[in-house]
This record gives C-alpha cells, structure tokens and sequence, in this order.
C-alpha cells in the first residue's frame, strides 16, 4: 500500500492542496474532473510509482484547495494552476495524466509548453463538447447520510470496488448543519461546468507531445469511434478502450487503465 503525504501550493493568489502518492524521479502529474478531486487516483497511483513521483492536485475550487472568491473557474485558470505546480516539483519535464476536464487542462498546458511535457494521457474527454456552461445534468449537492453519499458514488462508478466506494463517500463531502453532507467542492459547480464551451481542437492538432487517449467502453461522453477519430487528428496518439468502465474510469477499472499508463509511460516506449 502506497503511503500518501499531503503537499501544498501557492499558485496564484490560492492555497493549493495535492496527494504525493510517492515515487521518485519525474513528475507524473494526474488532473480530476468536475466532480471529482485528487483521492480518485487512489487505486492508480501505487501502479505507477516505479515510472515516476506521482502527484494527484486537487483544482482550485475542489477537495482541500482554496475556493475562488471571484469564481475564477475556467480551463485557463487551471492551466495557470497545473504550471504553478509543475514549476514547483521540477525544472525539467513532467508526465501529464488527465481525466474528462482534467484531460483539458493537461492538453491545454502541454500544448502551451511543449518543453515540459514528455507524454500526456487523456482519460475519456474529447477536445470539445460543444454545449453551454450551465446546461449540466442535475445532482445532488448534499446528502441527509453517509449511505446516501455512498450511493451517489456508486451511481457514478459501477464497476469500481466497494472499498474504494466507501473512501470516495468518506473524502468528497464535508459536514454541514443538521447532520447533513455536502460535496466538498464549490457550490458554483452545481451550476455552471466552464469547461462546457471549451474548444480545443486546435491545441490537439498541433501538439508534438506522444499523446494516450482511453475510452471507457461504456462511456457516456463520446463513442470510441470518435475517440479514434481524435486519434488521427493528432500527430502521436494512440487510443485504448478500457472494458468495464463508465466514464470515471479510474475509479471503475484503476487495474486496465493503470495497465495501459504504464505501457504508456515506461522507458522502453521513449
């Protein structure tokens, strides 16, 4: 079992929480999505930990990092962010591994500092939705019981352990008044996902970096048809579809997707 240490940042004007899921050598950097945080990485990172020092960052706005007082949510906020970040562990290159809207900031960031980033791996998240920012689906913000944040868990990540059910429920709410819970993130999130109107279509074309692209084979954001079409529209990537998987896919099958990062990211694939 992989021992965790919490680390902390200043970036940007905000406290910035992360998991140092240990390791030595390059950084190998994993980015969360909209509802998630950095503890999804949990049953990934012990897998990777001979191929570099694996750090998992809660975004601004999410799990123990500082909330945004002006709301200063976007992509390109995060993207300052993940540099903040990036500058702190090394002044070499990193290893990006980023999941649905973290799969943007990590695309976004390689492309704007090819220098930086040796490989990246976007977890089911093509470059665009093409929707409004507040047309979101509707979920709970809080809970009247740990039972109740356990089964929105399990909503989320069928195929994904009950152990790791049971810590997800534990590490993604807060207390609040009258015993209830609430996700420990953001209100602001319950209304408005930014990433929605990105466009990034043109930082995937050109990006030099070797690029991993997986496909939850049951994924509801996009089909691994166009996940391969995503493929061979930039220059270096590969895709691989990860079985018994939904979206979250490193909370559903951490085992396949570990499995492929690490045929990803070893030397042998320099």
């Amino acid at each position: 079992m992989v021992t965790v240490q919490h680390g902390w940042i200043k970036a940007n004007g905000l406290r910035l929480h992360y998991l140092d899921y240990g390791g030595t050598g390059r950084p190998i950097i994993c980015t969360h999505g909209v509802t998630g945080h950095a503890w999804v990485w949990r049953d990934v990172a012990p897998h990777l930990t001979d191929y570099g020092r694996v750090i998992a960052l809660d975004f601004r706005g999410y799990g123990d990092s500082q909330w945004s007082a002006a709301k200063a949510y976007t992509t390109d906020d995060h993207v300052e962010d993940l540099g903040e970040l990036v500058n702190s562990l090394t002044d070499g290159e990193v290893d990006l591994i980023g999941l649905s809207w973290g799969a943007l900031v990590a695309l976004t960031f390689a492309h704007q500092n090819p220098n930086r980033v040796r490989r990246l791996a976007m977890v089911d998240m093509p470059p665009s939705q093409e929707g409004s920012e507040t047309d979101i689906p509707d979920f709970s913000g809080e809970f009247d019981t740990p039972e109740a944040v356990i089964e929105a868990e399990r909503g989320a990540s069928p195929f994904a352990t009950d152990d790791l059910i049971e810590m997800l429920a534990a590490v993604s709410t807060r207390p609040i008044e009258g015993g209830r819970f609430a996700r420990k993130h953001d209100p602001y999130f319950l209304k408005v996902w930014p990433f929605r109107s990105d466009d990034r279509w043109s930082e995937a074309r050109s990006l030099d970096a070797p690029t991993l692209i997986a496909h939850g084979e049951k994924s509801y954001i996009w089909s691994l048809e166009e996940a391969h079409d995503l493929a061979d529209q930039m220059k270096s990537a590969t895709v691989v579809d990860i079985p018994a998987s939904l979206h979250l896919i490193p909370t559903d099958n951490p085992e396949a997707l570990a499995r492929a990062l690490v045929d990803f990211l070893s030397p042998e694939t320099d």
